[in-house]
């Protein structure tokens, strides 16, 4: 994957993680996944085991967007980086002087 697609998937991603809906949808998915392994018997150890893995699953998700749109931010910063690299001098100097 370019960098370019990198940056792009990482925007992506942050505004389904800044979704307002979608923050809705996994925050009653979280909150609903500890009311029912609360409500879970202690003898039931395979439901346990089920919720939790649920817990964990729906954990990795999220943590799985935030580290594409960070991969992004990441992206997007060497390519800037990139382009001051490629910049010739008289053209680096006029970019200071412009902006201070």
């Amino acid at each position: 994957m370019t960098e370019n697609q990198t940056v792009r998937i990482g925007s992506d991603a942050a505004l389904v993680l800044e979704n307002p809906a979608f923050r809705l949808a996994m925050d009653q998915v979280k909150s609903e996944v500890v009311e029912r392994w609360k409500d879970c018997s202690v003898r039931d150890k395979e439901g346990q085991l089920l919720l939790l893995q649920l817990a964990k699953l729906t954990d990795r998700f999220e943590s799985i967007l935030i580290g594409t749109v960070e991969a992004g931010k990441l992206a997007k910063h060497q390519l800037d980086l990139a382009k001051l690299r490629d910049e010739s001098k008289p053209r680096q100097f006029m970019r200071r002087v412009i902006n201070g």
